[in-house]
């Protein structure tokens, strides 16, 4: 029988992280698990109600009753990744190839004079805007951004319509589009409208993931799948992918470091097994929230991640100073 204990925390954002939420303090909880045979691993659990998640509260009350969301099955797997690693003394860094990442833009009042040409300095390639809250602004960011040629992805999590969505990509210039990457999410899922809006762009499904009717599905209304490993099953969808012949893009689920790193260690796997498949990931998500002891502790090289301390995914002092508290 493995120990469960955990250790809340809150996150406090910069900005609105979304259209679906506000700037608000987010809430989780650091999992540490031990297996019987002396393993010791850690991961992140982070619902965002916002998107359909049981509460974290909830999640830890279905613990103490033995029962377990899809969200901690992943917790515990990926927590398991992190304890054999530290069994061998290695770190996922030292293994496979860099994974480049996008740089995140939640909310469009950040783009100042400026900010784009900093943001290619860096070495980005890639940005994703959320949008859904301002069209106008958005469209006009997304001017801006093209004409920095940099890609672009566009994330409206699932908010608007069908209409609003057509109407919303007509009305930007072929040049404008051509840089687009792919649009996430951009209505409610819907098979047939999704197919209609994929004859206008690239579309990426996140959120809806689990609403897709996998076992009966002809073709799929859309062309890449976004893989959040703290909530799906990562295996499952590359095999999805592989056989509608989908791309996949790996990114963190705006949650603690530690949600991010191990993220970022599944994107690195994924790459290396599987690189025909897989686009730059979106791991930086820890920068939307205010610096803490443990984003101090990564080191990032502009769209890249290159270090952490310790073993596993990192951080062993300060994950061993916490004040756990046991489930079990």
């Amino acid at each position: 029988m493995i120990k469960l204990s955990f250790h809340p925390y809150v996150l406090k954002p910069l900005t609105s992280l979304n259209s679906v939420s506000t700037g608000a303090s987010r809430s989780g909880a650091l999992f540490k698990v031990e297996w019987p045979d002396g393993n010791i691993g850690y991961a992140d659990l982070h619902p965002w109600t916002e998107l359909g998640d049981d509460s974290l509260e909830k999640q830890i009350e279905g613990l103490r009753k033995g029962k377990i969301s899809r969200m901690m099955e992943q917790t515990i797997w990926l927590a398991r990744k992190d304890a054999l690693l530290r069994k061998a003394g290695k770190t996922f860094l030292t293994a496979g190839e860099k994974v480049r990442n996008n740089f995140l833009v939640s909310n469009v009042d950040e783009i100042i004079p400026g900010y784009l040409d900093d943001v290619k300095r860096q070495g980005f390639s890639t940005i994703k805007l959320k949008v859904g809250r301002n069209l106008k602004d958005e469209a006009t960011a997304i001017t801006r951004i093209a004409a920095a040629d940099l890609k672009i992805r566009l994330d409206f999590n699932g908010l608007g319509s069908w209409q609003t969505f057509e109407k919303f990509m007509t009305n930007l210039s072929p040049n404008e589009r051509a840089w687009i990457e792919y649009v996430e999410d951009p209505f409610p899922y819907d098979k047939a409208a999704w197919a209609e809006a994929k004859k206008l762009i690239k579309i990426a499904i996140d959120a809806p993931y689990a609403k897709v009717d996998w076992d009966n599905l002809q073709k799929a209304p859309f062309d890449i799948v976004v893989i959040k490993p703290a909530k799906m099953d990562v295996d499952q969808a590359i095999e999805r992918c592989m056989k509608f012949n989908l791309k996949a893009t790996v990114t963190s689920y705006m949650d603690h470091p530690v949600g991010v790193m191990h993220a970022l260690a599944i994107a690195m796997e994924c790459k290396q097994n599987h690189p025909s498949i897989m686009l730059d990931a979106g791991c930086l998500t820890h920068r939307c929230y205010q610096m803490d002891s443990f984003s101090a502790e990564m080191n990032t090289q502009g769209p890249f991640i290159a270090g952490v301390k310790g073993k596993g995914i990192g951080f062993d002092r300060l994950l061993g100073a916490l004040p756990w508290q046991s489930l079990n």
